[in-house]
């Protein structure tokens, strides 16, 4: 038993980190900038899209005159919600398997979706409710604006 203990952190320490600086070639060059362009103009405003038309939504839906209840109801599942998935994420990982299609379509993507929508669901929550409690004025924009950066 000692050897093979011994073996496997010998394997281990000998692993090589692998350098993806995009001055090491060319190709590393064309991948790196293929690769922000691809984040810039085509991921970054997908999940652009994903949260505002998933905030629209809540909009509409929950609560559409009355702020309060559709704040603290968003903020309320969201984060109890967001708590939830937490704890299920090692028996999903237990249960789903990569190498099946079933698992992989409706398992990952369907925790993906869901995820998405509570983390849009937990933010809307808390800015909808600090608009009630504090207004929307300058002077709540700059107080948001100097807790964010500290």
């Amino acid at each position: 038993m000692e050897v093979e203990t011994s073996d496997v952190v010998a394997e281990q320490r000998s692993v090589v980190n692998v350098d993806y600086s995009p001055t090491r070639s060319c190709r590393s060059l064309v991948l790196f900038i293929l690769d922000n362009l691809l984040s810039a103009l085509v991921i970054g405003p997908l999940v652009v899209f994903y949260w505002r038309g998933t905030w629209e939504l809540l909009d509409v839906y929950l609560f559409p005159d009355n702020k309060e209840a559709s704040g603290w109801t968003c903020t309320s599942v969201g984060n109890v919600g967001l708590l939830c998935i937490v704890y299920l994420q090692n028996p999903l990982a237990r249960w789903l398997r990569v190498d099946n299609p079933l698992h992989w379509l409706l398992g990952f993507h369907l925790y993906t979706y869901v995820l998405g929508a509570l983390n849009v669901c937990h933010w809307r929550g808390l800015w909808v409710l600090l608009d009630h409690y504090t207004g929307v004025s300058l002077i709540s924009s700059w107080i948001t604006f100097a807790i964010g950066i500290l």
